[in-house]
This record gives structure tokens, sequence and C-alpha cells, in this order.
């Protein structure tokens, strides 16, 4: 009985405090994610730009989005080109949703914004899906308390199984 008591309480902390699993809602993230994809979070993490997170937003719903900007970080937005710091920074999971945009003839995935800096303790997320997104630029910076994890592992649909890059 007391093996039995043990394994939940570690598989029960574990899940707590290291990681978590969750489904994907929506189209945000897409093609990155599709609705329903299943992954794992892990809930100790170091955020760096580009690694994708989910977080709490406002209304009590958890978003997963695409870290642009961490604390400090200067971001900016001109003809469709993301720039961090005064760089401009390839975007290569926009790929398959800028070759829609243009067949829609839409001018652009993301529209310019002016130069900000990301204040301490926060984050400016974008979504994968720039034309059907609530993000940052919606909901403005995300508190570093807000956020639940990082997204690490992907565990469906099978043909995606693995490590998230």
């Amino acid at each position: 009985m007391r093996v039995i008591f043990l394994t939940v309480l570690i598989v029960l902390m574990s899940r707590h405090f290291l990681f978590e699993p969750v489904a994907v809602h929506g189209e945000s993230m897409m093609p990155t994610f599709e609705d329903d994809d299943k992954v794992v979070l892990m809930k100790i993490y170091t955020i760096e730009n580009f690694d994708m997170i989910v977080f709490t937003a406002p209304n009590g719903v958890n978003f997963i989005k695409r870290v642009i900007g961490v604390p400090g970080d200067r971001i900016s937005m001109e003809d469709d080109q993301l720039f961090v710091n005064g760089r401009a920074e390839a975007e290569p999971y926009l790929d398959k949703n800028r070759k829609i945009v243009e067949q829609q003839g839409t001018v652009r995935l993301t529209e310019d914004f002016e130069e900000f800096t990301v204040p301490a303790e926060f984050y400016y997320v974008l979504g994968d899906n720039r034309l059907n997104s609530m993000d940052s630029r919606v909901l403005g910076f995300i508190s570093k308390d807000s956020i639940v994890g990082e997204v690490k592992v992907r565990l469906s649909p099978l043909e995606h199984v693995g490590i998230v890059e």
C-alpha cells in the first residue's frame, strides 16, 4: 500500500511542479499546432525568444503563443519583417501562412508596428497564424506570473510526436 501511495504522490507532485499535459484549442498557432493537438509543458524553464509558452490570459483562458520579445528587447515590425533589438529575424515557421496570404492577395501577414521595449517581468507573444490570433497585439504584454509553462513535447497527432523546436 505504501508503494502505491508513494507512486501516486510522486506522479501528482511531478505534474504539479515539473510538467503538465495540455490540449491546444483554436487555430492561432496553425500550422505549427492544430486544434486538439496534445503537448507537454515544462514548468521549470528559461524563456528565450521564439520559445512557445502557455499562459493564462486576463479572461482566465490559457493560450499557446510564441515568445517574440523577452524583458528588455526592442521589438518592431516593418513590411512583414520582424526586428528584435534592431536585427532582422527570420521566421521560417510563418512560411506556410505567408504562401496562403499571397494566394489570397493579402498584402501582409502582420501589420507594421513601431519599435517598443518589452518591460521587465513581461513578454511579448504572437501566434503563428498572425491573421487569426489573440496575442500581445490585443492582450498587451504577458506577465511572467501568468506563464503556465514552456511547450517542449508534442504527444499527438502521432505523425508529429516528438520534441518541439
